[in-house]
């Protein structure tokens, strides 16, 4: 019976070989990432084996997801887990996504003991993507992660915990998966238990304390933090009042691309706080935001050019915006919310 399974998975192998090798042309130089994959899997059936995946992913590599699943399906029948969690990957990558194959491969990878599979599991389960919404097996497959340490398995549970909070606001479960995701450098983990320091949500306001925790997450790459940070030197919240330090890291954060620090570094320009006043570099940075669906970025934007007396020659959504602002016109707006 082996035998007659191996020859049909060789037989897949060299179809899916063929159809590789008349659809491309000279293959890209394997990258680091490829070769670490390939240097990670234990399940190394054979040379031929070695050839069809590295192959595929490079496929992955260039975002040819079509030919990747074409060359990882045999190899992930055959029980090789590099295999079954790429062949995941590219299911949800590709267009148009399958997210219930998807979720069989992350399946069949999480039984073999994959943390990163078992995480992506109970993301699958909280959410209901590829299969129903079911917040008990989401919390099973995270905690399975969590028994190999996985930070995001932590730091996911922590926020579907967030998301089942009840009348009585009870952080408590949060509050425990996010410190103990950030006591491994979990970036967006560290930012939450900041947020929960600064807004007093399960625990007493420190802002000191949130500042410090705001300054990790922003070190390790972190967006919103540098916002975050920008925002208590603009307000004078924990630090003494500095528009200028302010308009620092509202910069960086607009850069690393947070729609909220894009939006306050165009309300700095467009009033000349802090740094140099600027219509246009005020009417760009809400642009940039109102392009990631911002909506205090939108209604800026609309604002800045009704001001300036044009309209946006580039914008999809003129009309659209025009008249959301124009229903929201008699509404005071709302501060900008992470």
């Amino acid at each position: 019976m082996f035998k007659t399974l191996t020859k049909i998975t060789r037989y897949s192998l060299v179809v899916s070989c063929a159809i590789y090798i008349t659809g491309c042309s000279t293959a890209p130089t394997t990258s680091q990432l490829i070769d670490k994959q390939l240097n990670n899997t234990a399940a190394h059936s054979s040379p031929f084996h070695n050839e069809v995946l590295k192959m595929a992913l490079m496929e992955m590599d260039n975002n040819n997801y079509g030919k990747a699943i074409d060359l990882l399906g045999p190899l992930a029948d055959f029980g090789i887990l590099v295999a079954q969690l790429n062949l995941a990957s590219a299911y949800e990558l590709h267009l148009p996504g399958n997210q219930r194959a998807a979720a069989k491969w992350y399946f069949r990878a999480a039984k073999q003991g994959s943390s990163h599979a078992q995480n992506k599991l109970g993301l699958i389960y909280a959410y209901g993507h590829g299969a129903p919404k079911d917040s008990e097996k989401a919390i099973k497959w995270f905690e399975k992660a969590i028994k190999q340490n996985s930070a995001n398995a932590m730091f996911n549970l922590g926020q579907l915990y967030q998301q089942q909070l009840s009348e009585n606001n009870d952080y408590t479960k949060s509050i425990r998966w996010y410190m103990k995701a950030a006591d491994t450098g979990h970036p967006m983990a560290t930012h939450h238990l900041a947020k929960f320091y600064a807004e007093g949500n399960g625990v007493d306001v420190n802002t000191s304390l949130a500042l410090e925790l705001y300054h990790t997450a922003a070190e390790l790459g972190v967006p919103n933090s540098h916002y975050e940070i920008g925002k208590h030197y603009n307000i004078g919240a924990g630090v003494r009042k500095n528009s200028i330090t302010a308009a620092k890291w509202f910069q960086k954060g607009a850069t690393l691309g947070s729609a909220d620090a894009q939006v306050a570094l165009g309300n700095l320009y467009w009033h000349g706080k802090g740094i140099e006043k600027d219509l246009i570099q005020a009417t760009r940075w809400y642009k940039r935001a109102a392009d990631q669906g911002h909506n205090d970025g939108k209604l800026k934007l609309i604002a800045a050019y009704k001001e300036n007396g044009t309209l946006p020659q580039d914008h999809a959504h003129t009309d659209l915006l025009s008249q959301r602002a124009s229903k929201k016109s008699n509404k005071r707006m709302r501060g900008i919310q992470w």
